[in-house]
């Protein structure tokens, strides 16, 4: 009973002042410009990110002559979290200021995104909207980008790789998050192959498959669709099935994938993109595409992406 109460006790005392701190300074790398963006001292960060790993009993990031260094193994776990609470907060004040959003919305996303973090996402606008309706397609980022244009989808993800801004004129175009596109395998002897490459790949239309036979064929490489699917799911049970390599994001990575380096003489890939389009702009349409925008998913990949010291 004691350890309940004093569980509950340390939870009241981390403040929303504490997680915005530390989750500023995991995405600037510095106390510094954390300070600058949330309008606060630096030692007030600081102080705000050691009050919070004392509350937790558990070191956040890596010091070094005061600087930051990066994140430890815990950070790395919480900061996601974090994050989450942070992003739910936002939309919960923003859904209160504003008038609640009602119509329906026909939005295309391409397989490659986590179907849980998105429909849990889906779900929490609508509980705060009661008048909207959300119809989601999955599909292919050619065939999604081809539906927006006729007119069957409102709203649609669109993943690239040749960056190609050619929406409809009178919607809006962003763009969420860039990556780096990396060669994967599940051990390094898959790639010590003889002959034909196999490749993995998501069917026709997707724009990882496109990058990956561009640059296999500029590299003047033989190679042979070893597995083709619309699945992510299913592609990374095939890419652990040790049945060839295949081309990702590096957000769609995880620790259960060997990247290949460039001792295997595979063609480097080229950096790619995911863009927020519609065809045209109304009030809901604009705020479910600031909502999309703020999502925890995107906003870890653009830490991941400068975290590689892109960007």
């Amino acid at each position: 009973m004691a350890s309940d109460v004093l569980a509950v006790s340390q939870s009241r005392a981390i403040t929303l002042e504490h997680l915005r701190a530390f989750a500023e300074v995991a995405h600037c790398r510095s106390f510094q410009k954390a300070g600058m963006k949330l309008c606060r001292s630096q030692s007030a960060i600081t102080q705000a990110v050691r009050r919070l790993e004392a509350h937790l009993n558990c070191t956040l990031l890596h010091r070094s002559h005061g600087h930051v260094a990066g994140l430890t193994p815990e950070g790395e776990r919480i900061l996601p979290e974090i994050v989450d609470v942070l992003s739910r907060l936002d939309h919960v004040i923003q859904a209160a200021r504003r008038p609640e959003l009602k119509g329906r919305i026909q939005v295309g996303i391409p397989p490659s995104f986590s179907a849980v973090e998105l429909q849990g996402a889906v779900a929490r606008l609508l509980a705060l909207n009661p008048g909207l309706q959300i119809g989601i397609i999955s599909g292919m980022s050619r065939d999604l980008h081809q539906m927006l244009i006729e007119g069957s989808l409102d709203v649609a993800l669109i993943n690239q790789y040749r960056f190609d801004d050619g929406m409809p004129p009178q919607g809006m175009f962003q763009e969420l998050c860039r990556q780096p596109l990396l060669w994967l395998c599940n051990a390094p002897r898959v790639v010590n192959h003889a002959g034909e490459i196999p490749l993995l790949t998501y069917s026709a239309g997707s724009p990882w498959r496109a990058a990956a036979v561009d640059a296999l064929e500029r590299a003047g490489l033989a190679y042979n669709f070893a597995y083709v699917s619309a699945s992510y799911e299913s592609l990374c049970s095939s890419l652990l099935a040790g049945f060839g390599v295949t081309a990702l994001p590096v957000w769609d990575i995880d620790e259960r994938f060997c990247v290949v380096d460039a001792s295997h003489s595979l063609p480097p890939l080229p950096q790619v993109r995911t863009v927020l389009a519609s065809r045209l702009c109304s009030e809901v349409v604009e705020q479910f595409c600031e909502f999309i925008a703020g999502l925890p998913f995107f906003v870890r990949a653009r830490e991941r992406w400068h975290g590689l010291g892109f960007g």
